[in-house]
C-alpha cells in the first residue's frame, strides 16, 4: 500500500534522525510503503532499546564506582547517578545510532520492493 506525499515526508524526517541525510534513502522516499513504515518503527524500538541499555550501563557503573570513592568524589557519584536514572535525561549516541543505522539501512531499501 502506498503512502501520501505528507506520510512519506514524515517519514523521511524519522528516518534522518537515525540517518542524518541520506541521498540513497531519499531517492527511495516515492516508494515508500506500508512496509517501510513496520521497517521503521522496528528501528526506531531497536535504537531505543540500545539507548536504554546504554543508560542502563552507565548508571550501573556509577552506582558501581560510588562503593570505591570517598568524600566529596561519594557526593558527585551520587548525584551523577540521580541525575542519569531521571527520565528527562535521554541517550541518544552516536554508536546506537551508528549500529541501529548498519542494522536496518538495508531491511528499509528492501521494504520499497
Amino acid at each position: 500500500m502506498t503512502l501520501s506525499h505528507e506520510e512519506r515526508d514524515d517519514l523521511l524526517a524519522i528516518m534522518e534522525i537515525i540517518y542524518g541525510y541520506d541521498s540513497q534513502i531519499r531517492n527511495y522516499k516515492s516508494s515508500f510503503n506500508d512496509v517501510t513504515v513496520l521497517v521503521v518503527e522496528e528501528a526506531l524500538a531497536a535504537l531505543t532499546q540500545c539507548n536504554e541499555d546504554m543508560k542502563a550501563l552507565v548508571v550501573d557503573l556509577v552506582g558501581g564506582a560510588r562503593t570505591l570513592a570517598k568524600g566529596w568524589l561519594k557526593k558527585v557519584l551520587k548525584e551523577t547517578k540521580r541525575q542519569l536514572s531521571r527520565e528527562k535525561i535521554k541517550f541518544n549516541g552516536l554508536a546506537c545510532r551508528s549500529i541501529t543505522a548498519a542494522n536496518w539501512k538495508s531491511a528499509i531499501i528492501i521494504s520499497i520492493y
